[in-house]
């Protein structure tokens, strides 16, 4: 079975922010524990599409990662509700890579933030010259310091009851 992942990630230390966050877009959510500056998040609906009632009610630096093994992946970062670096990479049929929003000096100043390297980062958003073991949106996650991402998205997290100290947050 293929890997379907999609996740909300707020720069923030306080999970609370998340859960109003989710609250305040009138969506029932799933929030993570507090890991690394990042508090992950899933709201129920479509995984897969940005939902703009999130972003209009964010509140600081928030991620949205997707992630779909045999398709592509994506990565979007807003501050507020304001798009300031955005990548998407398809290989459905053919190779496709919409980079035109993408910020490396800020993707660069978020890595090092979390104590990592950014060498070597264009490659990974290219795809040409990256010799890396695992999946470039992992390799990008993981830099970032993005704790939960991996087989993770509303379309396959049930009740949320696998997880453990997930916040459940209904309307």
């Amino acid at each position: 079975m293929s890997e379907f992942s999609a996740s909300y990630h707020l720069r923030t230390s306080d999970r609370q922010r998340a859960i109003d966050l989710i609250r305040n877009s009138d969506h029932n959510g799933f929030v993570f524990p507090e890991m690394n500056g990042w508090v992950t998040f899933i709201i129920e609906g479509p995984a897969f599409e940005i939902c703009e009632s999130v972003v209009s009610e964010n509140p600081g630096l928030l991620v949205h990662y997707s992630y779909t093994q045999d398709h592509g992946w994506g990565l979007t970062i807003f501050d507020k509700d304001e798009i300031i670096s955005a990548y998407s990479c398809d290989w459905t049929d053919a190779l496709s890579i919409e980079k035109d929003e993408l910020d490396l000096y800020l993707l660069r100043e978020l890595i090092i933030k979390q104590g990592n390297s950014a060498e070597d980062l264009e490659a990974v958003f290219d795809l040409v010259g990256y010799r890396g073991e695992e999946p470039p949106a992992y390799y990008i996650a993981k830099k970032l310091g993005l704790p939960y991402f991996q087989w993770l998205s509303a379309d396959d997290i049930g009740d949320g009851s696998r997880y453990e100290n997930v916040v459940i947050v209904n309307e």
